[in-house]
């Protein structure tokens, strides 16, 4: 399946033309896993990611860093082989 014919959260990421897009797709990833921005924060264990800033980048705040996007990815539950392709996308925007 191609991402065009795919509504999974990466797929919309691969087919966003924004940053607002983007961010659509991680607050997509988020509310697919079930999670709510307390969650997101204490998933991230050690990494950097506070509940503020994991609001911040489902509504509204591209990702600054590629640390930063990592952190949320990684606090979502992505696997480790995943990050690679958010970060390319997050990237070409």
């Amino acid at each position: 399946m191609s991402p065009s014919e795919d509504d999974s959260p990466f797929a919309t990421a691969c087919r966003a033309t924004t940053r607002a897009e983007f961010v659509g797709a991680l607050n997509q990833l988020r509310v697919s896993r079930g999670l709510s921005y307390q969650r997101v924060s204490a998933n991230a264990g050690g990494l950097a990611m506070p509940k503020s800033t994991a609001h911040l980048l489902c509504t509204g705040q591209f990702p600054k860093r590629e640390d930063q996007l990592r952190a949320f990815l990684t606090a979502c539950g992505e696997p480790a082989e995943a990050l690679g392709g958010w970060v390319t996308q997050w990237r070409r925007l």
